[in-house]
């Protein structure tokens, strides 16, 4: 499986020579250091080397299995895949102190056999001198027993894919019957939802049903009782028009029967009013004259005195007799009066509520 005719790096010194070695694939830069530590510690880390190999080879998108280096991002993803705690440059650090990186290089890549020599702190000077070929019985054995584990890597990794493909294939299946049971649960409810829905439709169209019947139940009996109002009203309209023309009649009667009386009763209201206003005027006179005979002159007060004196004289008898006769004729007409008035007011007040109900 690998080459067994790698026995000398090109090279003109140790560095030059681990530049050659660098410059090989994954797989030759891995038989190379096989090669060279199989009885130290090489024997028991073959598997894990050739883990190594593949691993690069699957990072490295440019070269695959032909390259020889990853960039320093994959070269980090790597180191991680391997639970690897330290950096490409603490790496390249740790390589510089041991010549294996010059002070000057700055390397763009990062070899398998840089990581190989960290990883195992092996000695580089010896690894680019390892004789190789030179005890074929010994490789042969060691790249047998290499080939063994890598068949026995690449068998585990297949049936590692294949367990991870039915994995795969069971979450997936998994996850449809979730689906489909969350998407059966879900119809479920909402057929319930909908059977629900259409009850509480059915509850509500009777209710509305039962309520309608109810308003127009109401409505019936709302119009009976406005027609029986009606006609009541009607009926109160018609007797109260009759009381109204009833009323109006006797109010007219009693006008009537009150006219010779209420003339008779105005004349004597008449009467009695001038013979007030003469009282009044003789009254006043005297008050006048009274006021003058104590006001004024000599001369102005005799005068006064004379007219109080000559209306003192005169006889305020039969003024006084006519207004007491005048005064005793409207008390009598008053009194004469008065049923008819009252007759005149009930035959209004008849009228005025008969004409408003």
């Amino acid at each position: 499986f690998f080459s067994d005719h790698m026995a000398k790096l090109a090279g003109a010194n140790d560095l030059e020579k681990l530049h050659s070695l660098c410059a090989k694939t994954y797989k030759e830069q891995a038989v190379w250091f096989l090669n060279s530590f199989w009885e130290e510690f090489a024997q028991k880390e073959a598997e894990t080397i050739w883990n190594y190999v593949g691993t690069n080879a699957e990072l490295d998108l440019e070269n695959h299995a032909d390259g020889c280096g990853l960039d320093e991002m994959k070269a980090h993803v790597f180191l991680e895949k391997f639970d690897e705690t330290l950096t490409v440059r603490e790496m390249r650090a740790k390589l510089r102190s041991t010549g294996a990186i010059g002070e000057s290089e700055r390397p763009k890549t990062v070899p398998l056999t840089h990581y190989l020599l960290f990883k195992y702190g092996s000695d580089w000077h010896k690894l680019v001198n390892s004789a190789q070929g030179d005890n074929q019985e010994e490789i042969e054995k060691a790249q047998s027993m290499l080939a063994g584990c890598i068949e026995a890597f690449r068998q585990a990794d297949l049936r590692a894919k294949e367990a991870r493909e039915a994995l795969r294939e069971a979450e997936s299946a998994e996850t449809e019957a979730k689906a489909r049971e969350a998407e059966a649960k879900a119809s479920e409810e909402k057929a319930i939802q909908r059977d629900n829905e259409a009850k509480a439709a059915e509850a509500d169209a009777v209710a509305k049903e039962q309520a309608a019947k109810a308003r127009e139940a109401e409505a019936v009996e709302r119009e009976n009782e406005a027609k029986a109002s009606e006609a009541e009203a009607k009926a109160r309209e018609a007797d109260a028009k009759s009381t109204e023309e009833q009323a109006i009649q006797r109010e007219a009667a009693a006008k009537e029967a009150e006219k010779p009386f209420k003339e008779a009763h105005e004349e004597v209201q008449k009467a009695l009013a001038d013979v007030k206003r003469e009282e009044d005027e003789y009254n006043g006179k005297i008050a006048d004259a009274k006021k003058r005979s104590e006001e004024g002159g000599v001369v102005q007060r005799n005068k006064a005195a004379n007219e109080l004196a000559q209306l003192q004289a005169e006889d305020p008898l039969p003024l006084r007799r006519a207004k007491i006769t005048l005064e005793s004729a409207n008390k009598r007409a008053d009194k004469a009066r008065a049923p008819f008035e009252a007759a005149i007011k009930e035959a209004v007040a008849a009228r005025t509520a008969a004409s408003e109900a």
